[in-house]
Parts: structure tokens; C-alpha cells; sequence
């Protein structure tokens, strides 16, 4: 497994730092948070949680700090679960905060080598995305390819079939049914039978 981890990494590469750098005055992210798709045009930034949320956050992203220790992991999924949980309950499933404490729990997943899981938390949160957004988006196309990128990881064929046809309809949506990442998906979600 490659230990370059920037292909999935949501808005760009995580580090404990990264939801710290908000303009104290506008309380959005610094721009080099979010990495637009490329020829993109400029798009709506993704705003900092409250300070009061920002020590639990860092905390959950210092656990991504080499070398990975899986009981740090833990403590950082369980972290982040609340925080989703509070969210959830305080914002809504479709806010920004939410969405982006969901995208922490898919790299969580990608980072305890769930690779099943970490697809479907990217597969859930392209969905809020399309919501917030919409389907043309930098930040929903990124979510999709995220999800895409961990299903590749899963070796578990039925597990991969499984979650493959999960994939499909987003993916068709997204990017097509002419697609090639959608008809490398649907061969897997429904092969051919041999004779």
C-alpha cells in the first residue's frame, strides 16, 4: 500500500493544523485548505468550525501524525463520532461541519485499513455534498473520487461487488454511465457470465 495518502485526503492534505487556519475575522478556511478541481472556477470555501469544537478537531487530526498507532486511531474515531453526533444534533446531517466530521471519520477508516468503510463514509458525504452544492462541484467531485479511491483498496471480492453497486448510481450521476470509472465499477458489480 502506497504510504502517499494525499489522493484521498479530503480538502487537500490533513494535517493537526488544518482546521486551524481560519481568518479570525471571517472565520473561513485559509484558501489553501481547499484545492479546487482543476479549471474550476473559484468556489465558496469551507467555513472553520466554532473555537469551541477546534481543540477536539485538532486533537482527532494529530492522531494522523506518522508513525499511525491504532490506539490513537481509536480514540480519534471515537472523538470524531461525537463530534458528529453534536453536529448532527446542533446543525443538521447537510452543514458544512458535519459533512467535513464525516470526512475525518472516512479517513479514519482509510487510515485503520477499512477500506470498505472509509468508501462508504465518501459515498455518504458525496451525497450530502450534491445536496450542499451540487453535482458539478469541486467538493462533491472530490468526495466521489475519494469514495472510488477506497473501494479500489477493498480486496474482499464480494465486499467489492457489494459496495460497487453502491457506487453505481452516484457514479452515474457524477461523472456519467459512459464514464470510464463507471463501466470499470458496473464490470465488477455485474460480471458477465461465461457462456
Amino acid at each position: 500500500m502506497s504510504t502517499d495518502h494525499t489522493l484521498y485526503a479530503p480538502w487537500g492534505v490533513v494535517t493537526p493544523h488544518f482546521w486551524r487556519e481560519a481568518d479570525a475575522t471571517t472565520g473561513l478556511a485559509a484558501p489553501a485548505a481547499v484545492t479546487p478541481a482543476p479549471g474550476a472556477k473559484a468556489q465558496a470555501e469551507i467555513p472553520a468550525p466554532p473555537a469551541e469544537y477546534q481543540p477536539r478537531i485538532a486533537a482527532v487530526t494529530d492522531a494522523f501524525a506518522p508513525p499511525v498507532d491504532a490506539q490513537r486511531l481509536a480514540s480519534a474515531n471515537l472523538e470524531a463520532e461525537k463530534l458528529d453526533e453534536e453536529f448532527t444534533a446542533s446543525y443538521g446531517a447537510s452543514h458544512s461541519y458535519t459533512i467535513q466530521v464525516r470526512e475525518l471519520r472516512g479517513w479514519i477508516a482509510h487510515l485503520m485499513n477499512q477500506p470498505a468503510v472509509a468508501a462508504r463514509w465518501y459515498l455518504h458525504t458525496t451525497g450530502l455534498q450534491m445536496q450542499v452544492w451540487g453535482v458539478a462541484h469541486a467538493f462533491t467531485r472530490d468526495s466521489a473520487d475519494r469514495a472510488v479511491q477506497h473501494w479500489r483498496g477493498v480486496t474482499d471480492s464480494v465486499e467489492r461487488r457489494s459496495l460497487a453497486t453502491e457506487l453505481l448510481p452516484m457514479l452515474a450521476t457524477i461523472t456519467g454511465d459512459n464514464s470510464e470509472v463507471y463501466r470499470t465499477v458496473r464490470k465488477i458489480a455485474a460480471p458477465r457470465a461465461d457462456g
